[in-house]
């Protein structure tokens, strides 16, 4: 895969997201908190992945510091032939190695360029990846007083703002929250 510096314009959002005789585009599932450390040892041993990152930024007592988050935690994205399956299978952060069939590897690498395209995106503008949150759906919420909470989408204000009802005793609150502030 060409390095990004090398890469220019539209080629930088590609990154070389096509078929390759022998090998097939493929889902791993790591162990929490691992995507880029098991990524990072497969391709010591040339095997080809991709850890799709957002770009975040922490503001703490004034100081900014730049966070390089995996857009979908737990998971990354590998281009193996059977033999380095097999590697990727030993790997001892890796749960599990979905092999794509066909149809599945040409969808894959559409969509990869588009979330090629949202990272780029996220390190100009804060992005949310959520996945399809919508009214009446149950979450939790991660952040604020009201924390590890399940709430109901009553509302969603636009794409990164919803308001949630908290039911407690036979009563609800309404809460405004962000989109980045709850999970399923």
């Amino acid at each position: 895969m060409a390095s990004e510096d090398q890469l220019q314009g539209s080629d930088k959002v590609s990154l070389d997201f096509v078929k390759i005789p022998g090998k097939r585009w493929s889902l791993v599932q790591t162990r929490p908190r691992n995507e880029k450390y098991s990524a990072g040892n497969l391709s010591r041993f040339g095997i080809i992945t991709y850890v799709p990152l957002l770009t975040k930024i922490e503001v703490h007592n004034r100081s900014k510091r730049r966070l390089q988050l995996p857009m979908f935690p737990g998971y990354f994205f590998a281009c193996p032939d059977l033999e380095e399956e097999t590697q990727i299978r030993r790997d001892k952060c890796v749960w599990n190695l979905k092999v794509l069939n066909g149809a599945e590897e040409d969808l894959l690498l559409k969509d990869l360029k588009i979330v090629r395209q949202a990272e780029l995106l996220s390190q100009e503008r804060k992005l949310f990846i959520n996945p399809g949150i919508k009214v009446g759906d149950t979450v939790t919420l991660k952040k604020g007083p009201f924390k590890n909470h399940d709430v109901i989408v009553a509302k969603r204000e636009n794409e990164t703002t919803l308001i949630v009802n908290l039911d407690f005793l036979g009563r609800n609150i309404s809460v405004l929250c962000g989109a980045d502030e709850v999970g399923f």
